[in-house]
């Protein structure tokens, strides 16, 4: 289990991050047994996830049922933490960067945090349209160039890798995301 310790120390990191702070990768605890611990991100953030794929349903005129939508999201949840690390372990292979692997998840785990808390309740309240659609098309774009600009950053310094394989990881992050949106849209209906 994370301690508190632990906890502050990525926080503070990710607060470093956030200041383009090439020494925030310092905070996190880029071990192996850190990088199991960094998951515990997926837990703080899953009740954030939980409400906005809610709030995606409860809009919809014929809505599915609801434990089939929980279980079905609760699956893409799991799949959409894991599925990017493991593709990563391929990646730094081909990068030769094996040995900055933990360094990188960990941190880029953390910053899944952070982009939850940002910009999730950003995204459900245009989901509930209690922002003006002008409004949430602005923080729409925001939140993507912002994730973009940061996951290069992340993947650029923790992986130790140039501009070109850092926006390659991205690519790909993105991708994986979009994929797996679309088989769960597919379950769905």
């Amino acid at each position: 289990m994370i301690d508190t310790k632990e906890t502050a120390r990525a926080l503070y990191g990710l607060w470093r991050l956030a200041r383009w702070d090439e020494e925030a990768f310092s905070f996190f605890n880029a071990t192996e047994q850190g990088f199991w611990r960094s998951f515990a991100a997926a837990a703080f953030v899953a009740p954030l996830q939980a409400l906005y794929q809610l709030s995606l349903y409860l809009t919809l005129d014929d809505p599915p049922l609801i434990w089939r939508v929980a279980a079905i999201e609760s699956i893409e949840y799991i799949i959409l933490w894991t599925l990017f690390p493991l593709s990563m372990l391929y990646v730094v292979k081909l990068l030769e960067r094996e040995t900055e692997f933990f360094r990188y998840i960990v941190a880029y785990n953390w910053f899944q945090l952070a982009v939850g808390y940002v910009a999730m309740p950003f995204v459900i309240l245009s989901q509930f349209q209690l922002l003006p659609v002008q409004v949430s098309g602005f923080f729409d774009s925001l939140i993507f160039v912002t994730y973009v600009t940061f996951a290069a950053f992340i993947a650029r310094v923790g992986l130790k890798v140039g501009m070109g394989a850092s926006a390659g990881i991205v690519v790909i992050d993105i991708l994986l995301t979009l994929m797996v949106g679309q088989v769960t849209l597919r379950m769905l209906t």
